[in-house]
């Protein structure tokens, strides 16, 4: 516990994250597979020809990225294999134009954009593989066989939850356990009670008090879960602000989904009910594609990138999104992609690429 209290230097980000709108950028890794385009708007074979730019992930980031690079008349290959991290598709908040809207109808709208142009290719596999040969080229290995080739990749594919392993969490996550009230605490005003798991980011007491004063604007009563840490809960009564806050230190042996809420079954047998619990779980990067390009990870999991353009560690390597940045929401997202787009195109130039100054798309 105590290395997940040891957040003072990420508590500025730590709050913007629990605070992010709608579980956005190229989120991964549970589920369902994207509503598809237009049959012609999917390639199915590799390419002969060498790309200017591969992306990996089709999520805000990854389009952004490819909205910036076509300007420039590069050619891009994005590939996404349609499982998201945000699989339950939860209506997208603090959007300008999108809000209450699905996240999945936004990257469609998206993609038919790009594919208009000529320039941006979309493929619908798996990525196995990624290796660099001779410093230069970029390779893709897909789940059917084929490779890819380009000459600079973008890593956009967000990343994948990492669900405490308590009975009964994911089925309540996130209809009745929350990461953000920023999307879901409008929709609960009013509720008579909620909780804070005080667990992973926010066994912190600078950030569990912040949930709790989050909390309050929507529900009457708070109660602070510490799952047994009775020491977490004497340093967050040390720093907290209101003196109606309750707090529980009993381990938490299972959740149990309710109509009207979540019930929190405890190791001793008692039982209580909150209408809903705050918590943000850890999230991280596709392992696979961290070894096999050898990238460098920070304190969060998150990918190290230099700013203002997001190169990664290895050179020509760019990440954008949620796989890099605690600001895990679509507005950062499309900013971190429109960036890493133009510091992509500033590493492509004519001399490079060969590419006409008047291509057709």
């Amino acid at each position: 516990m105590a290395s997940a209290r040891n957040y003072s230097t990420y508590l500025p980000l730590l709050l913007v994250t629990i605070a992010s709108a709608s579980l956005l950028s190229s989120y991964f890794n549970i589920g369902q597979k994207l509503p598809s385009l237009v049959s012609t708007t999917t390639i199915k074979q590799n390419s002969s020809s060498t790309a200017d730019v591969l992306v990996i992930g089709a999520g805000p980031a990854g389009l952004s990225a490819a909205l910036t690079l076509y300007r420039h008349q590069h050619d891009i290959v994005i590939f996404d294999h349609g499982t998201p991290r945000n699989i339950w598709d939860t209506p997208t908040h603090v959007f300008p134009s999108w809000e209450g809207k699905s996240v999945r109808g936004f990257c469609e709208e998206s993609k038919k954009e790009l594919w208009k142009t000529g320039f941006v290719k979309f493929v619908e596999r798996e990525v196995r593989t990624l290796e660099q040969k001779n410093d230069e080229l970029f390779f893709v290995g897909l789940s059917d066989g084929t490779k890819w080739a380009g000459r600079k990749l973008l890593l956009a594919m967000g990343v994948q939850f990492v669900l405490p392993d308590i009975p009964g969490y994911a089925e309540n996550f996130p209809t009745r356990i929350f990461h953000c009230l920023f999307t879901f605490g409008f929709e609960h005003r009013g509720s008579s009670s909620a909780g804070i798991l005080a667990m992973g980011h926010a066994a912190s007491p600078m950030h569990a008090n912040i949930l709790v004063g989050d909390a309050r604007k929507f529900a009457e009563t708070i109660t602070v879960y510490t799952n047994g840490d009775g020491d977490l809960a004497d340093a967050i009564k040390n720093v907290k602000t209101s003196n109606e806050t309750m707090f529980d230190t009993r381990r938490i042996r299972r959740m149990i989904k309710r109509s009207s809420g979540v019930i929190l079954e405890f190791e001793d047998g008692e039982m209580k009910e909150e209408q809903f619990l705050v918590h943000q779980p850890s999230t991280k990067v596709n392992p696979a594609i961290v070894k096999q390009l050898g990238l460098q990870l920070n304190e969060r999991g998150d990918l190290v990138i230099k700013m203002p353009f997001y190169q990664t560690n290895v050179p020509g390597v760019f990440a954008a999104g949620d796989c890099a940045s605690p600001f895990k929401l679509i507005a950062n997202a499309v900013l971190m992609g429109t960036n890493a787009g133009a510091g992509i195109a500033r590493e492509l130039p004519i001399s490079v690429t060969r590419n006409s100054i008047n291509r057709a798309g």
